[in-house]
């Protein structure tokens, strides 16, 4: 059984008749005993009501520190599986921009040996044009070195010779006009 601070003012001793103990100094010292215990008693009292909001406080934050772990290890999840999906997309980007340089290259080679061709050909007509037109002006100058008169006779109803004109879109397949003497 506790005792109480009440219990401590209100203890009666018994009386003996012989040798008995001063009243006074008794109640005195029994009155300071109570005052300390209720004193204690007291301490106590707020010494557990602290205890108790300080272990609901634990409590919450025990609570708390499990949510916290399990948003922490969700976060970790999360972040790691977009990191794998960041990785596989760039890998992705990558093999389609290689893929498309492959194209851009061969596409570009191929324009390349296109137009390659192209000048080889226009190369080609070149020489046959200088070649045609240098045998063309050598005839005129031949005809012109063989009759001098022939160039103060008035023209005949014969119509000049004109040189035939190659556009500048010719292709290999097509052969360059032959110009007639």
């Amino acid at each position: 059984m506790r005792i109480t601070p009440l219990d401590i003012y209100q203890h009666e001793f018994s009386r003996k008749k012989i040798g008995g103990l001063d009243d006074v100094e008794v109640n005195e010292f029994l009155k300071k005993v109570g005052r300390e215990y209720e004193a204690l008693y007291a301490e106590n009292k707020v010494l557990k009501e602290q205890s108790e909001r300080l272990s609901l406080q634990i409590k919450d934050y025990l609570e708390l520190e499990k949510t916290l772990k399990q948003t922490l290890i969700s976060a970790q999840k999360a972040s790691g599986d977009l990191k794998n999906n960041a990785e596989r997309e760039a890998e992705l980007i990558l093999r389609e921009a290689e893929i498309q340089s492959e194209r851009i290259l061969d596409e570009a080679r191929g324009e390349m040996e296109n137009v390659t061709k192209e000048i080889r050909d226009l190369k080609r007509q070149k020489r046959m044009l200088k070649v045609e037109l240098k045998t063309v002006l050598e005839s005129y100058m031949a005809m012109i070195s063989d009759d001098p008169i022939s160039i103060i006779k008035p023209p005949t109803a014969t119509p000049p010779q004109t040189a035939t004109v190659i556009p500048q879109n010719v292709t290999s397949s097509q052969q360059p006009p032959v110009l007639a003497s």
